[in-house]
């Protein structure tokens, strides 16, 4: 992804067209959400992942059109389960009927399309809608044989599925990606009707409540894959470095399922992102499928891989890590991941990255974007990148959920350190209900499938301030013994409740509290502070708050809330006049609902004061100085590079020579200082002049530092 960083201030979409362990619940209803089996790539190399989908013979969208109608009632499932009695509904079979329904756009928001008042926090709970979705499509003759998943990286919050009047199965977390398995219901060659009936009100739906716009509907992107009998279910991927961080073990465990009995042999080759091979030591290995009742068998590859390029934020590394399936005589499946090299390690109380300390100049993002709601587009999730990359944010907080594949993908490709935060927000009452473990672990185990290859994603956040109790320790225990290469966490419960965490995480500390973390002995473990206020507090405690995280390598980095206004605009002018629920503000004259935000940019991404304070705040290039005076017919300035893997001779420093604001000189100069270190840099003296004026670029060409030095006279 190529980034442009021109006109940032004029950044807005309010004129685009609107969006028309055994676990318990391994037996949800009828078919349970199964792994997160991969796309299969149409040709012999690689696919850029944002082109794997469209114009794939193996998927089929189910975005678009669909026939909606909105009722209202509570889902009847307990536990996730739907009654084993429970009758198909007659809009979901062959026989019933749309007359009288209207048109929805997929993915959406029915609250943002005008079928329901948007709501904010929903605590306690307020709607109870259901949205009835019905739809016929296609399916081609080609999908005969194969197994037929349909895929919704997000449909809040019960989805209960049907294809030709069978119920194919109910999944039940409204912000979590998942599959069903169709393939028994379907009928290849003919026109099929899909349905879904959707609640917003279930029996786990409170952890999907939360400081955000709660809000119903399929609203990210939704498709069917057709995959071979046999074929890659699962795939989980390590990369280790050895002690210098330079060479690299590559291992990929990975599932497959099919036949029992079934011979199969699974090769994998390392690409570049062009798809040109990397040299490794072949990587291969057959198996056999099992008799047993899941039919899979999991095999391992592994290769040394000498001196890959690693990932960081400062330089995302990609690779592609690609497989081929054979029965053995037949090639059956090709199937890709894009992945990154690099290792975190706790040491000393310290995070390292790839041997590095680390520091995250964080902010706490919503998957929102007004006026869409929670279906955000491509253009949105850029707008985001780009905002956030100018405004020298490294490190993004998903709260308080998952957020959708696309954005992390695109933090993968430009560079951003997520906390990947398993939905979980304000449910204090519910963390010592051992009866209710099974949500909690649900949401967790899909969380980490789709995302666990990511690099990206730093570490797994398991809830938000919630307290503690059996269900927020299920998570935090799930999430270690699934990925042990991962840092994980309780929200705001430390070593004293969970002695094995690998943050000590706080909110909204004071200065002198955060003195005392600063201290190396302050714990056996680093500090992370995931909430912090924005200038709301005052510009002064702000800058303070940052002057003490900078030089203490123990306190990993802290995280601002929020990034945008939590803002929605109405489309419908005839309910401005009434108020949304939980909505501070309902202004009645432009249809502007706001719950909070004092954030860098507004919900429609309009830059406010606060952002060019924070990039100052988080700048990766800082001089002390506030003044210079000449000397031998120079200045010398001293510069700090706070990068933790970028020289800083790989900016571009442009220096003017002012008086009264007008230019007398001006050049380019590149500095040498490494990482983590500082620097006199010299700048010619330039008779007359009263300000130099630095201003550092990065090779992607946006702005990362500007200061005007006083020219103090000898």
């Amino acid at each position: 992804m190529r980034l442009q960083f021109t006109n940032l201030r004029c950044v807005s979409l309010r004129e685009t067209a609107p969006l028309h362990l055994l676990l318990p619940f391994a037996c949800l209803c009828l078919a349970a959400s199964v792994f997160a089996a991969p796309v299969p790539v149409p040709g012999e190399a690689p696919v850029p992942v944002d082109r794997l989908r469209p114009g794939n013979t193996n998927v089929i969208p189910m975005t678009g059109t669909w026939r909606f109608r909105l009722e209202h009632g509570v889902s009847p499932a307990v536990k996730g389960q739907l009654p084993a009695d429970a009758a198909v509904p007659d809009f979901a079979t062959p026989e019933g009927s749309d007359a009288g329904w209207t048109n929805i756009l997929v993915p959406a928001n029915w609250e943002i399309e005008g079928f329901s008042m948007m709501t904010f926090q929903e605590r306690p709970a307020t709607s109870h809608d259901i949205g009835l979705y019905r739809r016929t499509v296609e399916i081609p003759a080609a999908f005969a044989g194969k197994t037929v998943l349909w895929h919704f990286d997000g449909a809040y919050d019960g989805a209960e599925l049907f294809v030709n009047g069978q119920r194919c199965g109910y999944h039940e977390s409204g912000f979590t990606a998942f599959n069903i398995d169709v393939t028994k219901a379907l009928k290849p060659g003919q026109r099929n009707l899909f349905a879904v009936r959707l609640y917003k009100d279930t029996s786990s739906a409170s952890l999907d409540h939360g400081d955000f716009w709660v809000l119903g509907g399929i609203y990210r992107e939704t498709y069917l894959v057709a995959l071979p009998k046999l074929h890659v279910d699962d795939v989980t991927v390590v990369t280790d470095l050895d002690e210098q961080y330079k060479d690299a073990t590559l291992t990929s465990t990975v599932r497959v399922v099919g036949p029992a009995g079934a011979h199969f042999v699974l090769t994998c080759e390392l690409r570049n992102l062009d798809g040109t091979k990397v040299e490794t030591a072949v990587m291969r290995q057959s198996g056999e499928i099992s008799d047993q009742a899941d039919g899979s068998a999991t095999v391992t590859l592994s290769a040394p891989v000498t001196a890959p390029k690693l990932w960081s934020a400062e330089k995302p590394n990609l690779y592609y890590v690609f497989y081929r399936l054979s029965d053995g005589n037949q090639p059956v499946e090709r199937v890709q991941d894009r992945i990154g090299f690099r290792k975190l390690e706790n040491k000393g109380g310290v995070q390292y990255l790839n041997g590095v300390p680390v520091k995250y100049t964080g902010i706490c993002r919503m998957e929102e974007f007004s006026p869409y709601g929670h279906a955000m587009t491509e253009e949105c999730w850029k707008t985001d990148v780009i905002l956030m990359k100018a405004d020298n944010i490294n490190a993004v907080r998903l709260s308080h959920y998952d957020h959708a594949e696309r954005f992390m993908e695109l933090c993968d490709e430009v560079g951003f350190y997520l906390l990947d935060e398993i939905p979980a927000c304000w449910i204090a009452s519910e963390v010592r209900d051992g009866s209710r473990t099974w949500a909690y672990i649900l949401r967790t185990k899909e969380t980490i499938d789709r995302d666990k290859n990511r690099p990206s994603v730093v570490a797994w956040a398991c809830g938000n301030e919630s307290g503690y109790g059996v269900n927020n320790q299920a998570m935090f225990d799930y999430a270690k013994a699934h990925d042990p290469t991962r840092p994980a966490f309780i929200s705001q419960q430390n070593q004293g409740q969970n002695p094995r965490t690998d943050f000590e995480d706080y909110h909204y500390p004071s200065v002198q509290q955060l003195r005392n973390m600063a201290n190396p002995n302050h714990a056996k473990i680093p500090v992370i502070i995931t909430e912090q206020h924005s200038t709301d507090v005052g510009v002064a405690e702000v800058t303070n708050f940052w002057n003490i995280i900078w030089p203490a390598d123990n306190i990993v980095g802290s995280f601002i809330w929020e990034w945008q206004a939590q803002g929605m605009y109405d489309k419908f002018p005839e309910r401005w006049a009434i108020p949304a629920h939980g909505a501070a503000i309902n202004d009645p004259k432009t249809g502007f609902r706001n719950a909070h935000g004092s954030g860098p940019v507004t919900a429609e991404r309009q830059i406010t004061p606060v952002f060019d304070f924070m990039k100052n705040l988080y700048t990766p290039v800082i001089t002390a100085a506030k003044e210079v005076a000449p000397a031998d017919g120079k200045f010398v300035v001293p510069i700090q590079n706070r990068y933790s893997f970028t020289d800083l001779s790989e900016l571009a420093c442009r220096w003017q020579a002012l008086a009264g604001g007008k230019v007398l000189a001006a050049g380019e100069s590149r500095i040498d200082a490494k990482p983590r270190s500082s620097a006199d840099a010299s700048f010619p003296a330039t008779p007359g002049m009263d300000t130099l004026r630095l201003e550092f670029f990065h090779p992607d060409g946006r702005s990362v530092y500007t200061v005007s030095l006083k020219v103090r006279p000898l």
